[in-house]
């Protein structure tokens, strides 16, 4: 083989191994989630949703239920979940759970309703972003005693 058949052996082999795909490669943005990206094309797209960290209301107890706790509000997108908690007295049966209008300790009409609190616990999504949410205040969350006696109040918070 002559030395010029050689070379181009050579540069054929080495733009080969150039153009080569090579394995998946991490891109981290700081402002976006990582992404993957092979032989330069991305699969799949960067999200520029803001994260807002996760807001807590304290549950205040009304009256003398006994009852008071936490509502955790964690956005997702368009959504937020509405998780409570609450300790003191435990009722046999479900608690109803709202977002009303107003501000404790007589807030109006419900804007939400929750699920019930089931022992001492309750989890509801809501089509609306935390954003929105708590921009549309006075709101107040309010936990009612039973289905029977929904017009007492065991615990209540306001939304800041």
């Amino acid at each position: 083989m002559s030395k010029n058949a050689l070379w181009v052996v050579v540069l054929v082999v080495l733009v080969g191994w150039m153009l080569w795909p090579k394995g998946p490669t991490k891109i981290v943005s700081p402002e976006a989630e990582t992404t993957e990206v092979s032989s330069g094309t991305p699969t799949s797209s960067i999200s520029s949703v803001p994260t807002v960290p996760p807001k807590t209301i304290v549950l205040e107890q009304v009256g003398v239920s006994g009852q008071s706790g936490t509502a955790v509000f964690q956005g997702d997108g368009d959504k937020t979940k509405i998780t409570l908690s609450l300790v003191g007295k435990k009722f046999g049966s479900p608690q109803p759970s709202h977002i009303h209008l107003g501000k404790c300790p007589t807030p109006g009409a419900v804007k939400y309703p929750l699920n019930n609190v089931v022992n001492g616990k309750s989890e509801t999504v809501v089509a609306v972003s935390i954003e929105d949410l708590f921009a549309d205040l006075p709101l107040a969350v309010n936990v009612h005693e039973s289905v029977e006696k929904s017009s007492v109040y065991t615990a209540c918070g306001d939304l800041k």
